[in-house]
């Protein structure tokens, strides 16, 4: 059952109280929902957000980094209230749409409240609570994330009676419903955009996209030139405000943020043939990906246990030790998660090719032996266990069109050996962990599920490695495995596993309660045709519980 558990900590501000937390009951399936008011609630509509057009934030126990856009460009830089300090916000655009707030050496657990005032002082929107996280060798008892996959996505016309992304409607819906637990954090995995170029092009709908979807921002982007050439920019902020201020515009103020980059936000579809190869992303889908979160979504925010030389911790414009597709969720001694892009750093090597560097890699594996929290996940962008066929897969598994099944196949165009063997390490670190359970939280797929894998290829896992697709909040018919590929999602027939819940073709989140004891998964599930005022209530579908250690 959830109900509230805990008092208000210190708040640091005037007079704001701090959200109650809510915890998971013992069984599972003791969870239950029993009108929960969503913080947008509570706040909600009277909530002036001003001349925001959307503020997306992230935490550290002693940092926020805050990423906003006003609907017109400001002339002065605005500048973030906090207890007393006024930091000014730093341009992230030429024009002063955009704008990033950097404010360090807070407090750990401890609630703000924020306020955006121009240069004069005047509120820009009205001032709102953000709480840091545990300092790293504290003992909270306990934290709550949400986390779902591929949000992105500008709804349009049908294509033949289907749709290629949900509504923003329903998609705004279930992200108020995942924030009426009052999440400490949120996990958006990957593909925060669409908008493909070449693997658009040599689809069966390419006609319908060029005439139909691409006039809508402006028209197709010109390749031959930069990103945010003058020709480029105006179409390129059209397709980004269209699909993360126009899901998130303010609703994320209090939540701490963490999003992960995966192969559509740099611009394409991961794919190889005869005629295009996708990965690594071309220059143009770099330039794409790094301006994106440059203006809109925060990066991740340092961690002691995550080196700086680290690949993407050097690029230009970042925030100070900030790192744009490698981080790190730290809560205490309660959970700590590894967050990272599989899609940037991809080599085709032959047997020697790799998703993630080495650099990486290592990190990952120490940090997985280190087992100095009472909980850890890993949260790649490119998931473990499932595949669907395609070209990114860790997994040689291909649809075979004669049978309409999976099938393992040597001459998978453009899979590398390499991969696998990569997978091999980093999921046998994963399972030798001594004091605890063994968990992945997944992105890309379009399809939720739960299990556990027990071997994977020639290594009998030292424990099972529970594995969770976290959902999609944003997919539309045509986008899900079975539409799209033809084949709905699997575990890869190189692994052996116990499934929980089988991948399933539905919108939804899934919502991980941790206390030192367990980890809780709550998937929540949704699709047209139910009507849209079923979310408000839904129940999960399912409550998988993974024990600290068996």
């Amino acid at each position: 059952m959830l109900e509230p558990t805990r008092k208000a900590a210190p708040v640091a501000g005037a007079g704001i109280d701090r959200r109650e937390m809510l915890k998971m009951g013992a069984g599972a399936a003791a969870l239950t929902t029993f009108g929960l008011p969503s913080r947008a609630a509570g706040q909600g509509s009277e909530w002036n957000q001003g001349q925001l057009s959307h503020l997306l934030p992230t935490a550290s126990h002693e940092r926020f980094l805050i990423k906003t856009s006003f609907v017109s460009p400001l002339t002065e830089p605005p500048r973030l209230s906090v207890i007393g300090r006024s930091i000014a916000g730093e341009k992230t655009d030429p024009q002063g749409r955009f704008w990033r707030f950097d404010a360090r050496s807070l407090q750990p657990d401890t609630q703000y409240e924020l306020r955006i005032t121009d240069a004069g002082g005047a509120p820009l929107c009205d001032a709102w609570p953000l709480r840091t996280f545990p300092a790293p060798d504290a003992a909270p008892r306990r934290m709550r994330i949400v986390a779902y996959t591929c949000a992105g996505g500008r709804a349009g016309p049908r294509f033949r009676e289907k749709t290629f992304f949900l509504d923003m409607a329903p998609r705004q819906r279930l992200l108020a419903r995942a924030l009426s637990f009052t999440p400490d954090a949120l996990i958006a995995n990957g593909d925060h955009i669409y908008w493909d170029q070449a693997t658009l092009l040599n689809k069966p709908f390419a006609k319908y996209v060029q005439e139909q979807i691409w006039p809508s921002v402006g028209g197709a982007l010109d390749l031959s030139l930069p990103m945010l050439h003058p020709r480029n920019l105006p179409i390129f902020l059209n397709v980004c405000d269209s699909q993360i201020p126009a899901l998130y515009g303010t609703t994320l103020r209090s939540t701490p943020s963490f999003f992960i980059v995966d192969d559509h936000d740099y611009f394409e579809n991961d794919e190889f043939d005869a005629k295009v190869a996708t990965l690594p992303p071309d220059d143009y889908g770099l330039v794409a990906a790094e301006q994106t979160q440059h203006l809109y979504y925060p990066e991740f925010l340092p961690d002691q246990n995550r080196p700086l030389w680290l690949a993407s911790g050097d690029l230009a414009r970042l925030a100070p030790n900030t790192n744009g597709k490698l981080g790190t969720i730290r809560f205490g001694n309660l959970l700590e998660a590894v967050l990272y892009d599989c899609r940037r750093y991809v080599n085709y090597k032959g047997k020697h090719a790799k998703i993630i560097p080495q650099w990486t890699e290592d990190w990952l594996v120490a940090r997985t032996r280190a087992e100095d929290t009472a909980h850890f996940f890993h949260a790649p962008s490119l998931p473990f266990a499932y595949c669907s066929g395609k070209l990114g897969d860790w997994y040689p598994d291909l649809l075979d069109e004669s049978t309409g099944k999976m099938g393992l196949a040597d001459d998978k165009p453009g899979w590398q050996h390499g991969w696998f063997s990569q997978h091999q390490r980093l999921i046998q670190a994963i399972a030798s962990q001594s004091k605890r359970a063994a968990v992945i939280v997944e992105g890309d797929m379009h399809a939720t599920a739960a299990g556990k894998i027990t071997r994977s290829a020639d290594i009998n896992l030292t424990q099972p490695v529970h594995t969770i697709l976290s959902g999609t909040l944003g997919t539309g018919d045509v986008g899900f495995p079975s539409a799209y590929r033809s084949v709905q999602s699997t575990p890869s027939l190189v692994l052996d596993m116990d499934q929980a819940l089988k991948p399933t073709e539905k919108n939804g989140f899934t919502l991980i309660d941790v206390t030192p004891d367990t980890m809780t998964f709550s998937i929540f599930l949704w699709r047209p045709p139910q009507p849209i005022e079923e979310i408000d209530t839904m129940s999960p579908a399912l409550v998988y519980e993974v024990a600290r250690k068996a």
